[in-house]
């Protein structure tokens, strides 16, 4: 490429890209200010290819050479990184058609001229698992096709530079090479690399209320959902899976909007997230909802560290105005503080108190970690909410460096109304699969007392009473005061047949609450079996049956589906797992016709996880056994279900069960010596290995370790809390 000819585009893209943004609101009639630039830019501007390069940024890679690059010297790291951030090909070519290129390789014409000529070639690759790689060597890859255009020309986002060969090389095709390899030490490509979306688009949501409206009003403050992305700065080593993280920054939101900071997530799992920006709707210059900082302190740089990373990466804290917060940091790439315009910080009113959540990244020895953030302050009452953004601190400070928002308004306007939830019922409702080996299924509520159910009241043990269908004349409200408790039938035939319970019975009992300033909808999805079987271990190579330990009658377990309000999009999944669970994001869930997820019951157990296998609540290869598999035996929780609560709607709208109130067991407690049961299990193990084993199992949660029935699912912390 000769460096003349190519100056002008590379103009051209640094206008697009670094220019305020009030100067870019027409975008036809500001490239119409630089006709002179040739007709690439006329181009852009008829087909609308423009509009797309507005607020994007590490896009992909224009193809330049050492004399453009020199060119480039004297620029801020930011302008050039911008400036290298775009790659056009000649064709209309969108990820569908990529994978129909006969043999699965082609060349791509690319245009890089300012007449918009095609000059050179990059070779594309189609790998076995569908996705789309580009040079001789196949180590960048897709991401997504941002703007394909019937044109004639596509804009497509990869993962890594592409610069033109030095010396040597195939020609005119680009590869990587080693002036690209000395901006990004990455040396393959990474979950992050791919950006996440759920299987299906989502669909169309019944009209009705504020529901998936795209904003929500905090009380002046109006708050959007985003999660376009642009990166800033990368590590690859630390962090889980020693992989690195990876920094970003919001670039698509509506116009008036402002970030209130950065993103960041783990490299190990798929591009998925999101941040909040903000829209000041009060007019008020002194006291209205957003200001700028006055000013950014240094928290953290990279520049000294040996570390695998793209360039050096700095953390900036926003320092706030007198009556307002920061909730957000800011990464870039230069040492120089941020633009006082880049972002907003809130009005203390509209903010409340956060905490860290998950740890997203840290440098080894040294104390600075980083962590996603949440609310102190989480349940269905509860006003604050999470913004998306990150918290970087050095040491473990008592006090951390930034808030949560708060939706002071809270008028509920955004939760879905009845029909909006079925349809997220029916779209994201997971299907449940049990062991091939189960032998104690879930049944419905209704078919339990029907079947034999008894209601016992303490000094009245000879004398239970059985249960109506609809649980009518079980005691109401009170507490789990061990007056009342259920159990399986006498008669021996009868219990054992309740034992297994009855799957074409079994229903998914729904409760709809807001979350997070409701901001998000969960969906607690309940299952109720009729008896929880024996636990087993495994100590090493030997699996072990725990006689009568995990035993109990009565066995409530549930899945917590997370739904933002702004758009309806499925976010995270909590599996509850024997009193503790995991909350597990969209991106690494098991997907099956179209939206819908897979959950798996652990064998005899029924806690929920996200994948077959066999997984032990222990450490050193010793602890109780988990078995997940998938069998014919399942559960389509969207097809046989029950709204049993959805508080938002009203006390009127759902009808009251009586079963659901009752606050006591629904099991007996049954004394046993835990310990002998114990020594029964692990005789036959060697002197250590049985000490291992005994501390193992004494350390499983306490309803493990006696038979006691649970109370049901409206005398759990999460009924009006946050999942733990």
């Amino acid at each position: 490429m000769h460096p003349r000819s190519s100056l002008p585009v590379l103009l051209l893209l640094h206008l697009l890209l670094s220019c305020a943004a009030s100067a870019l609101l027409n975008t036809t009639s500001f490239l119409s200010q630089y006709s002179h630039l040739g007709s690439f830019s006329r181009y852009l501007a008829e087909t609308g290819l423009a509009d797309s390069l507005i607020g994007r940024t590490n896009l992909t890679v224009l193809a330049v050479d050492d004399a453009v690059i020199s060119r480039l010297s004297g620029e801020s790291r930011d302008v050039i990184r911008r400036v290298l951030s775009m790659h056009l090909v000649a064709g209309y070519y969108d990820l569908h058609k990529l994978r129909q290129l006969p043999s699965g390789r082609a060349n791509l014409s690319t245009l890089f001229q300012e007449n918009g000529n095609p000059q050179g070639s990059i070779e594309v690759a189609i790998l076995r698992n569908g996705g789309v790689a580009f040079g001789s060597n196949r180590d960048v890859r897709l991401l997504k096709a941002v703007a394909p255009h019937p044109h004639g020309i596509s804009l497509l986002q990869i993962s890594d530079l592409i610069t033109k060969p030095q010396a040597e090389g195939d020609g005119n095709c680009l590869t990587l090479c080693p002036s690209a390899r000395s901006i990004s030490k990455k040396s393959e490509a990474l979950p992050v690399d791919t950006v996440f979306k759920l299987p299906s688009p989502l669909p169309t949501w019944p009209a009705g209320g504020g529901f998936a409206s795209g904003t929500i009003d905090f009380g002046g403050l109006l708050v959007y959902q985003t999660s376009s992305f642009s990166k800033v700065w990368a590590v690859y080593e630390d962090g889980p899976d020693n992989l690195g993280a990876t920094f970003l920054e919001p670039s698509s939101f509506p116009e008036g909007y402002f970030m209130f900071g950065s993103y960041a997530q783990p490299n190990n799992r798929p591009l998925s997230g999101w941040v909040l920006v903000g829209k000041d709707q009060t007019n008020d210059i002194s006291n209205g909802t957003l200001k700028k900082p006055v000013d950014y302190s240094l928290i953290w740089s990279s520049n000294s560290s040996k570390i695998k990373q793209d360039g050096s990466g700095y953390i900036w804290l926003p320092i706030p105005p007198d009556g307002y917060k920061a909730v957000g940091q800011v990464v870039t790439t230069s040492p120089e503080k941020p633009s006082l315009d880049k972002v907003r910080c809130v009005r203390s009113d509209l903010t409340d108190q956060c905490e860290t959540e998950t740890f997203i990244w840290g440098s080894n020895g040294n104390t600075f970690s980083v962590f996603s953030s949440r609310p102190s302050n989480r349940g269905i009452g509860a006003l604050a909410v999470s913004a998306g953004t990150f918290i970087a601190q050095n040491g473990q400070s008592s006090s951390l460096p930034l808030s949560c928002l708060r939706n002071a308004k809270y008028n509920i306007s955004a939760m879905p109304n009845r029909s909006q939830i079925e349809a997220l019922i029916k779209a994201y409702s997971p299907v449940v699969y049990f062991h091939p080996d189960e032998a104690y299924l879930p049944s419905s509520v209704d078919w339990f007392f029907t079947n034999g159910g008894l209601l016992y009241t303490k000094g009245q043990e000879s004398k239970p009473v059985p249960v109506e269908a609809t649980g009518s004349n079980l005691p109401q409200g009170g507490s789990n005061d061990g007056a009342y408790w259920l159990d399986l039938p006498l008669d021996g035939a009868a219990k054992d047949r309740v034992k297994k319970g009855y799957l074409q019975s079994a229903q998914a009992y729904m409760h709809v609450k807001p979350m997070l300033g409701a901001t998000f909808t969960d969906i607690a999805i309940w299952l109720f079996y009729p008896f929880n079987g024996p636990a087993r271990a495994k100590v090493k190579f030997v699996n072990l049956s725990l006689g009568r330990i995990g035993e109990h009658v009565g066995d409530w377990e549930h899945v917590t589906l997370r739904i933002s309000n702004f758009n309806g999009q499925l976010w995270t999944v909590y599996f509850s797992e024997h009193g503790a669970g995991i909350w597990v994001g969209a991106s690494g869930l098991e997907f099956q016709n179209a939206n819908k997820f897979v959950v798996y019951a652990s064998l005899h157990g029924h806690a929920a996880y996200m994948k077959p296998g066999t997984f032990l609540q222990g450490s050193g290869g010793i602890g109780m056994r988990n078995d997940f598999g998938k069998s014919s035996m399942s559960l389509d929780t969207g097809t046989n279900y029950s709204i049993i609560a959805a508080e938002h709607l009203g006390s009127s709208a759902i009808p009251a069960l009586p079963w659901l109130n009752y606050c006591r067991e629904w099991g007996p407690r049954v004394d046993y010596d835990a310990a002998e049961e114990m020594q029964k299990a692990a005789k036959a193990l060697p002197g250590k290995v049985k000490t291992a084993f005994r501390n193992a199992i004494r350390s499983l949660p306490p309803e493990v370790l006696k038979e006691e029935g649970p109370t049901g699912p409206k005398m759990k912390p999460n009924w009006n809390g946050d999942e733990a």
